[in-house]
Parts: C-alpha cells; structure tokens; sequence
C-alpha cells in the first residue's frame, strides 16, 4: 500500500488477518499458472510492492537460485507477520515503504511484482512508474490483479446478494479504487513505459456446491468487514446487508457453475 492508498479494509483487524489468510489459499495455484511459463533462474533481486505478510514474495523467490527478496508495505503491522516467515537460509526482508516513494536507489531490481495493489490506488501509473525507476534495464514486472465484471454464475445471484456484491465494488470505486483493473493492465503499464507487455487471463471454474463453498468464509469475510462503511455510505441499508449474507451461504451451498478470471501482466523495462 501506499500514502495515496484508497484500501477499504483494516489491516489491523482479526476479520482482515483471516480474510487475507482465506484469499491466499486460492490464489497461489492461480499464480502457478500464470508464472509455470517463465524461467526465473537468473533473477537476483526481487522487490515486492504492497507485499502484505510475504506470500507472493516469497513465491517469487523459491522460483529462483538465489535471488534476495524485499517486501514494502505501508502498514508495520502485517510486516511482523511476513518477517516472522522468513525462510531460513534465503535472503529477505519486508520494510514500511510508500509505493508512490519507494526508498530505493534506482536500478536496483530484476524483478518487480504486486499483487491487489492498484485495485486500491488512486494514480496506478504512478505506482508502476515508480516501479521502472527502480527496475534495472531489462528487469521484469509482473502484477496481479482482479475483475469483478467478467466474473459471471448461473443460477444468477438472488436480488439483495447481487445489491451487496455491487455496493462493495461502488464503495471501492467511491473511495478513488478500481475493481475493474485487470482488464486496464495492457493500457497501464504501456503508459507507464513498460514494453513486451503481456496480459493472461487465468480462470477458476465452480462446478456445484463442493466447489463453491470453499470460497465462502473468505468472500464473507469480506462483505463483514466492509458492512460499516457500506451502511455509513447508503450503499445497502441493514437490513439488505442481513438478507444478502443469508442468501450467500444459500447461494455457495448450492448446486451452482461460476468462472472467475484473474490478470497477470507482465512487462520488461526498456
């Protein structure tokens, strides 16, 4: 994160730690997917913006020979968690950084990555120039990111869930954010000067109730979490924000078929 930051959720919170702990679980094999293709054998330092508690830092580095790995996040709270991760024998280390400032030399990494970071930034082409300044020539980025909009379900979302999955992205996009930059990735890193950009679409398919209910103490966290300031904001009034959560554990138990798409884009500094 960042000082220019538009995150929703509290960092500091037990809802937050478990929410994050919950969405890990399932993007890690989406990352797989979308990194298998690369070879990463040379790379010697590793940089990762808004990296959280490590885990895509450190995903990154177990790709490698011996590539040292540093971490930024804004918030020291989430840094003693990643720190207390480190692997014995790699070199790492996680730091309070601005993502807008990061405080690094420029052209001191070989690898740069984030993940659900500019979803939650006002100015995401600045993140990803500042990103270049400290990429050596040649050295590659790689974020990760989400969609809401090409993500579709059928049966379709009963009435009040469809209101609060709705509100959620508003309240986001109210606040400066964008859940729907995956699908800006190509325009965003072209504009900030990367070059050799690629964009991968990596999908999960739902097939029925054993599927689906594994998503849903993260995807309730979520709506829990924010339920204050999507009341405060008029976005769903109380009551709704009941009912909805009622028809989520309906709706994942159900016998239901979704596809959800994650972005990763890739690009190398000129």
């Amino acid at each position: 994160m960042n000082s220019k930051s538009t995150y929703v959720y509290d960092p500091k919170s037990d809802i937050e730690v478990e929410r994050l702990r919950e969405r890990d679980k399932r993007t890690s094999n989406r990352r797989s997917f979308a990194l298998d293709h690369l070879d990463l054998s040379d790379v010697q330092q590793i940089l990762d913006v808004g990296c959280g508690d490590g885990v895509v830092g450190f995903d990154l580095q177990s790709r490698t020979n011996r590539a040292s790995l540093v971490g930024v996040d804004i918030e020291p709270s989430i840094l003693n968690k990643a720190n207390s991760k480190s692997i014995n024998g790699k070199d790492c280390g996680f730091i309070a950084g601005d993502g807008y400032q990061l405080p690094f030399r420029s052209s001191s990494f070989d690898l740069i990555s984030c993940q659900y970071v500019l979803q939650h930034v006002s100015h995401p082409v600045q993140i990803l120039e500042e990103m270049r300044r400290v990429a050596k020539s040649n050295a590659r980025a790689i974020i990760f990111e989400w969609d809401d909009d090409v993500n579709f379900s059928y049966p379709y979302l009963p009435e009040e869930l469809d209101k609060l999955f709705k509100a959620k992205k508003n309240l986001i996009h109210n606040k400066g954010g964008d859940r729907l930059i995956g699908r800006k990735l190509y325009h965003l890193l072209k504009a900030s000067g990367w070059v050799e950009i690629d964009i991968k679409m990596i999908h999960d398919i739902w097939q029925g109730p054993e599927d689906r209910s594994k998503f849903l103490r993260g995807t309730e966290l979520s709506l829990l979490e924010l339920k204050p300031q999507l009341i405060e904001s008029q976005l769903i009034t109380n009551n709704e924000f009941e009912l909805a959560i009622k028809q989520l554990v309906d709706y994942y138990s159900g016998d239901i078929f979704s596809v959800a798409f994650f972005f990763a884009g890739f690009g190398t500094n000129p």
